[in-house]
């Protein structure tokens, strides 16, 4: 199974990113987790110039050591960003599990380059861009529930 792109998921909801300078990153890699998350389908993909792309380390350490490098170099992380929440439908959730733990990492990045492609051209927010897509196939709400598959896109003010 190959996800398709954003037609694979509901219409996205939008939230407000109050606090970026209180670690936004250590959310977005599950560093502050009081217990140990499977992380196997969890990736990240930056299409912010560097076009980085890694999935996400299982040691919580070394997800600790790639937010602090992340926190460090990337300087729009301290611009105003908003968010966009893609969940997937509800018919291909196992399907999307399946996939993103168990996918190539050239077929999941090929998926995540498409889907950040097409958000891009479906942008809704007037001089904004897409910087960041982040899937989260096993995150944990803060009462241990486990939340409903999903992407993150971010998207930031382009400095001047």
């Amino acid at each position: 199974m190959i996800m398709n792109g954003i037609k694979d998921f509901q219409a996205p909801q939008y939230v407000d990113i109050v606090h970026p300078d209180k670690g936004f990153f250590g959310y977005l890699l599950r560093c502050k987790c009081p217990k140990q998350e499977d992380v196997s389908g969890n990736f990240i993909f930056l299409d912010d110039g560097i076009d980085c792309y890694k999935r996400f380390p299982s040691v919580k350490n070394r997800r600790e050591e790639i937010r602090a490098e992340w926190n460090g170099r990337i300087s729009r992380y301290h611009d105003i960003f908003q968010g966009q929440l893609c969940y997937v439908n509800e018919e291909l959730i196992e399907d999307f599990i399946d996939f993103m733990t168990y996918g190539s990492d050239n077929a999941v990045r090929i998926f995540l380059e498409k889907f950040t492609a097409e958000v891009r051209a479906s942008a809704i927010y007037d001089g904004l861009k897409p910087l960041y897509a982040v899937s989260h196939v096993c995150q944990l709400s803060a009462d241990n529930r486990m939340q409903w598959p999903h992407i993150h896109v971010l998207w930031g003010i382009k400095k001047n």
